[in-house]
């Protein structure tokens, strides 16, 4: 890439200072460096953050955030790179980098609540004077465990978030959408993280969070104020909703004469309520009640998503799904961390299969359902495992053995991309 290209790019993003990628990517150009290669770089640089903010330091919070600093300009610079020929694969493996880059982050700073337990989350010269009397003292529950579930529902947005952001791009060209905004709030790797860095290391994990809470919510709200999306032609969005073959065989009654988002709506409203509420205090078969709402979702999953509201599907499935699951880890007791790495796998997965579909390619081999995540067992089958663990008293058991699966299914995911992501192929998993 010459220098008068990544020059031309500074219009998309001038309100960004970003001379130092600049310079990056024009020497990783002239050094013949794939943008992947500078992505991963960048994750590299995250995971360092997430170390070292565990550690309660001056110097540990100097490197820690000259290393959030590192990842964000690393990552800008990949992303000027592959931005002149951008395909879908390098497109997946620069949000692969990047969302891992992020979520080691979320994790790093959850950690800090358990190493630094008589502060619960309120560390920093703001979290130890003033913000202690305020709500944020409790704010996601008492202790490390309360900081957790914070980090968990920053996960959630983040996965909810991307996934919405790539099915609102259904039939737009590769790399359209608001920039800026991309940069500033709603990018994994983007400019949010030396900024959460900084509420991090002034105010403590719980602040971070809110921050990060924050962010996401505005990053719905700018997404939904800028209009529908495009129209998406048959096959592009259905297959980004993740139905395993239980939900496929289930829509097949239907045959895609039901809309989408209403029974997936109705759904939604019955998890959360419950969710709220606590499965703990749900006996027997009505442990499966939100399964059983959600399963409404299953009529529309022939439906060929061509409305002008559809693209919302895919994100509010993934959310109503993380939404379950976090709700019965919390529930039965499962490690915090570990309903952590499960989450982020669902949400990785999720992104990969919408990548996937957005590539248009055909599956490795012909199925009898269509759109079937068979491999990573579908929303449907993940939330039937969790709601049979939580019935059976097990989740300290199952949640990790399915966390392991799934980052296998992402590990296979990621590795299927590279060796064509030069020009935007790879091979799809029926």
């Amino acid at each position: 890439m010459s220098a008068e290209e990544l020059a031309s790019n500074q219009s998309a993003t001038e309100s960004v200072p970003e001379p130092v990628a600049r310079g990056i990517a024009r020497w990783a150009s002239s050094s013949h460096l794939a943008p992947s290669a500078l992505g991963t770089i960048a994750l590299g640089f995250g995971v360092i953050a997430a170390v070292w903010l565990t550690v309660t330091s001056v110097r540990a919070a100097m490197i820690a955030f000259g290393a959030l600093l590192a990842a964000f300009v690393t990552g800008r610079a990949a992303r000027l790179m592959a931005s002149q020929a951008e395909t879908v694969g390098t497109e997946w493996s620069l949000a692969v980098c990047a969302t891992l880059a992020e979520l080691a982050v979320y994790a790093g700073i959850a950690s800090s609540a358990i190493v630094n337990r008589p502060a619960a989350g309120m560390t920093g010269p703001l979290g130890s004077g003033l913000l202690h009397r305020t709500f944020l003292a409790s704010f996601g529950g008492p202790g490390a465990g309360g900081v957790w579930r914070l980090a968990v529902v920053a996960a959630i947005m983040l996965a909810a978030l991307q996934l919405a952001d790539v099915c609102r791009a259904a039939g737009q060209s590769t790399g359209t959408g608001p920039r800026g905004f991309r940069v500033f709030v709603a990018s994994p790797g983007g400019a949010r993280l030396p900024l959460i860095g900084v509420v991090f290391l002034l105010a403590g994990a719980r602040a971070a969070f809110l921050l990060l809470i924050v962010l996401g919510a505005a990053g719905f709200c700018v997404m939904l104020a800028r209009g529908d999306g495009s129209e998406a032609g048959p096959g592009w969005l259905p297959a980004c909703r993740g139905d395993g073959p239980l939900a496929a065989w289930v829509g097949r009654f239907v045959g895609g004469r039901l809309p989408p988002l209403p029974p997936l709506l109705v759904g939604l409203l019955v998890t959360g309520m419950l969710a709220w509420l606590g499965l703990q205090n749900l006996a027997g078969v009505l442990l499966f009640t939100p399964i059983e709402a959600m399963l409404l979702a299953a009529l529309a999953s022939w439906h060929p998503h061509d409305g002008r509201s559809d693209w919302l599907v895919p994100p509010l499935l993934e959310a109503g799904e993380c939404v379950f699951i976090a709700a019965a880890g919390f529930a039965g007791r499962a490690w915090p961390p570990v309903t952590f790495a499960l989450l982020a796998a669902i949400g990785l997965r999720h992104l990969s299969l919408a990548y996937r579909a957005r590539s248009a390619l055909p599956p490795r081999r012909k199925r009898r359902l269509p759109y079937a995540d068979v491999r990573g067992l579908g929303w449907e089958g993940r939330m039937l495992v969790a709601g049979v663990a939580v019935a059976a008293g097990i989740v300290p058991f199952v949640f990790p053995v399915l966390a392991l699966y799934l980052w296998a299914v992402v590990a296979w995911d990621v590795a299927g991309w590279p060796a064509q992501s030069s020009a935007g192929h790879a091979a799809v998993d029926g």
